[in-house]
């Protein structure tokens, strides 16, 4: 199934930027055949180029609104209980059962014989490059092969630091903490505490909200529309590039992983 998906993905991007620069091209010269030529190498290029890139580039992953706000107020929540612990010994036990709870993080041994170490730092600031060197302390005897720290934020100096140790660091941000281990799991703190809300949508916010997954196929539906009429109608230029627009759009909602999660491998 996860391989039927991933093609099926896969095509439904490519087709996206297929028909970008066909409508273009069919547009320019009367030729269909050279059209979907010159499309389909284009379309090859695009794919290459976005491969390389992706490879250079792991963004990080992003929420909806709400499921942000759940992220920010969960996190606040956890950092006021003092049993914080049994929360994540209680989450890891849904799928590891072979976990403890020592002090101040979660042992969980696999039965590969495999360690991991799940470690929230809960305090109300970005992690530091001293606060990993503490926390690795801490956990030194336990001689994991993965160590998972949540924590509010981190510096950016902290992701190029933690390659340096011989095992395994992961650090996972409030968000991500919210994707990759409560969402994955579907085992959520309960919010005792909510910070006030903000009034006024931000740019961000915006920009989120338009370039969301769902919005694929609204946008696709358009720009298919705009192009059949464009055969139609004279001064067809103009259909050609709001369709282009819509379908540009498109692509973006469905392949931009800052404005949808994405998840390649069990965190814990």
């Amino acid at each position: 199934m996860k391989l039927i998906l991933f093609v099926l993905q896969k095509f439904l991007k490519l087709s996206l930027v297929f028909f970008i620069f066909f409508i273009w091209i069919k547009f320019f010269s009367k030729s269909l055949w050279l059209s979907i030529f010159v499309s389909t190498i284009a379309t090859i290029i695009i794919e290459m180029i976005s491969f390389m890139f992706s490879k250079k580039n792991k963004n990080k992953n992003s929420l909806k609104l709400s499921e942000k706000e759940n992220a920010e107020n969960m996190f606040l929540s956890l950092s006021t209980n003092s049993s914080y612990l049994n929360f994540f010994l209680n989450l890891t036990q849904t799928r590891h059962t072979n976990s403890s709870k020592k002090k101040g993080y979660i042992v969980i041994n696999h039965r590969d014989n495999s360690k991991v170490i799940l470690y929230p730092f809960l305090q109300l600031k970005k992690i530091s490059l001293n606060d990993v060197l503490e926390i690795t302390s801490n956990i030194s005897k336990e001689s994991p092969d993965k160590l998972v720290i949540t924590c509010f934020d981190y510096e950016k100096e902290v992701i190029s630091f933690i390659r340096n140790f011989n095992f395994e660091i992961i650090v996972l941000d409030r968000f991500e903490t919210y994707s990759l281990l409560y969402k994955e799991y579907d085992f959520y703190p309960e919010i005792t505490m909510k910070y006030k809300k903000e009034g006024k949508l931000t740019f961000k916010d915006l920009l989120a909200f338009s370039f969301n997954k769902a919005r694929t196929k609204g946008y696709i539906f358009a720009s298919i529309i705009l192009f059949i009429t464009s055969f139609f109608v004279k001064l067809n230029i103009y259909y050609c590039i709001i369709s282009s627009i819509l379908l540009l759009f498109a692509l973006i909602s469905y392949t931009n992983p800052k404005y949808n999660l994405q998840q390649n491998k069990e965190i814990i």
